[in-house]
């Protein structure tokens, strides 16, 4: 009897087990069917020379950066013989310049593509302003979608665009556009380390019906930089009054970066592969050690803690024993058992030991575009094998002296192991893929551009700005808030400091990214970790794919494993989602944006998203 009891037992066991399982497996089996693959479209148009396929590819490269499923499209693939859109994108973006010369039927089809089918579209100052033979329309056939008339006709004395600002209404306006606390001054203006307010080449535009996001002043009124204009179909138009691919080829990576990401984000809300270890922010404390003048200062850091395990800086060393001059015994001596060689010895502990120039600070940034090419890259490489003598570890990454840093130093630092360097260029942006003669290069290395507060960079520079420290408290927690919430990596640098001024910024840093770094919403790590990470990114294919009815299916696949690789699916804030899969971490986010992590390094993952 009690044998017959336990088998009952079982019997129940098994079918309840059947029935709990049974939903799920015909939810997969009837529903898993995809229909179509997501992805936008980069539209171009005419290419009638190098800087023309530059000025895609610079599009191309944020892109895939980003980790947005796209492809370059020319009219003819979006167009059918009858002049109708196929609608085989879930976005599109049309750029400047390649798509000025669009014809009247195309424009009406991307007219439709919104109007009709309710997809969402970004153009870049001049889309469809001249007729085939390159003469300007009175106003551009796009006019009306976007709500704004561009690139208007000028008196003959007057060019078609001018240099002018790019304006914000508020701080937290330019955040919800992607501009990085810091990057905007007193009047909501974007600026840059250095230089304050920046110039940028606007089209003269007058809105009619759109929502202006940013704006410039010209005399008395504002002038639309950037726009967005809805449709009750649920299309959106934005329009960005400024040439976006020029200014990245130029080192100003934030513009492109900024308006694409928000537009794909928070407009088509099109899935990504974030660009970031478990899909949150992250956070480089890049420390710049240029001579012996640093001891007492980076004596007293320790002593008060500033050093944390938890919170591994990327610290770059100028290792030889010069400064100005050789021979005058001003620098730091890495090897030196009675001068630098302790310090670094401990320093190795917290964080990445990296090499800032070629053996003598000064003289390297002074002289080194005076030197013989082979001759500066000597200079670097003795740096950082005095450093290597040291630690017993190679050397992966690198700072520039005084920001010196010509593109052709990319190839050696390359072919020296180099994984990631501090740029002064694209200030306030992420990591990004470095160029040389304006050409994006295919190689492993990252360009990691430093975070300024308007004109400032450092903290001693912000000192000696007279900055207030709870202006640069907040700065700092805004910024790590902003990394956190866009799940983005940004840069800070400074050099080692005694003043409470620098110790207490460094301690607000740090209290809001240890607090952050503990909820899991940022990782603060070494640039060359978050380099190995991006090269993985990169490396990384994958798909995701509609299903019928609500849902998405997604494969990834990487040879060196999908290890904190993220997934990002705009699910909706007011529906249930079930996932299918294993080894994963989701979140769901108060937006709608739902997130899916590997926690295992498997080659390949197939995942299943259904929406009720």
């Amino acid at each position: 009897m009690n044998g017959n009891y336990k088998i009952i037992i079982l019997f129940i066991c098994v079918c309840l087990f059947t029935l709990l399982l049974t939903p799920t497996e015909i939810l997969h089996n009837s529903w898993a069917e995809p229909n179509e693959t997501i992805r936008v479209g980069v539209l171009a148009g005419e290419l009638k020379s190098e800087q023309d396929t530059l000025l895609l590819s610079a599009y191309e490269q944020i892109l895939k950066e980003e980790g947005f499923p796209c492809q370059v499209v020319k009219p003819g693939d979006l167009v059918n013989s009858a002049g109708e859109i196929q609608i085989n994108y879930d976005a599109l973006i049309v750029p400047e310049v390649i798509n000025a010369t669009m014809p009247e039927d195309f424009s009406q089809a991307i007219s439709s593509y919104v109007r009709s089918y309710g997809h969402d579209v970004l153009l870049v100052l001049d889309p469809a302003t001249r007729t085939a033979g390159g003469e300007l329309r009175q106003a551009g056939l796009l006019s009306e979608l976007a709500g704004v008339k561009y690139y208007q006709q000028a008196p003959e004395d007057q060019q078609t665009t001018y240099s002018g600002f790019w304006y914000f209404s508020s701080a937290g306006k330019g955040r919800e556009w992607g501009i990085t606390p810091g990057k905007l001054d007193g009047d909501n203006a974007v600026n840059s380390y250095s230089y304050g307010k920046l110039k940028y080449e606007h089209a003269r535009a007058v809105n009619q019906d759109a929502d202006i996001v940013a704006f410039d002043r010209v005399d008395g009124s504002e002038v639309p930089v950037i726009t967005e204009k809805q449709y009750a179909g649920g299309g959106t138009v934005v329009y960005a009054n400024l040439p976006l691919a020029k200014y990245k080829l130029r080192s100003d990576d934030l513009a492109i970066r900024s308006v694409l990401r928000s537009f794909l984000i928070k407009k088509a809300r099109l899935p990504r592969l974030v660009n970031s270890p478990g899909g949150a922010g992250g956070l480089v404390f890049n420390l710049h050690i240029c001579s012996g003048a640093y001891f007492k200062a980076l004596t007293v850091m320790m002593m008060q803690g500033i050093f944390q395990k938890e919170l591994p800086f990327s610290i770059h060393i100028t290792a030889g024993p010069d400064t100005y001059k050789l021979g005058d015994h001003m620098g730091f001596s890495a090897e030196d058992k009675l001068k630098g060689r302790p310090l670094l010895e401990m320093l190795q502990d917290y964080g990445e030991i990296g090499s800032h120039g070629g053996w003598a600070h000064n003289f390297f940034a002074y002289n080194m575009q005076y030197l013989p090419q082979d001759q500066v890259v000597e200079l670097i490489r003795w740096n950082s094998e005095a450093l290597e003598a040291v630690t017993g570890k190679k050397v992966v990454e690198y700072s520039a002296p005084g920001g010196n840093h010509p593109y052709w130093v990319n190839q050696a630092l390359e072919e020296m192991g180099v994984k990631a360097y501090y740029f002064a260029g694209d200030t306030g942006s992420s990591p990004t893929q470095p160029l040389l003669d304006d050409k994006p290069t295919d190689g492993t290395t990252w360009a990691f551009p430093i975070t300024p507060y308007r004109q400032f960079a450092s903290l001693e520079e912000m000192e000696r700005g007279h900055v207030s420290p709870g202006e640069v408290k907040q700065w700092l927690e805004d910024l790590v808030e902003f990394s956190a919430q866009e799940r983005s990596i940004r840069m800070v640098y400074t050099h080692p400091s005694y003043v409470s001024f620098e110790l207490d910024a460094m301690r607000a840093l740090e209290d809001k990214a240890l607090a952050e770094q503990e909820k899991g919403r940022l990782r603060v790590e070494p640039m060359s970790r978050f380099a190995d990470f991006l090269n993985r990114h990169a490396a990384t294919k994958w798909q995701v794919e509609k299903l019928e009815g609500n849902g998405f299916a997604i494969n990834l696949e990487n040879p060196d494993g999908l290890k904190d690789m993220t997934v990002a699916v705009y699910v909706g804030t007011d529906r249930k989602n079930y996932v299918i899969g294993e080894s994963i971490t989701t979140v769901q986010e108060d937006d709608g944006w739902l997130y899916l992590t590997v926690n295992s390094n498997e080659k390949e993952k197939h995942l299943e998203v259904y929406i009720d």
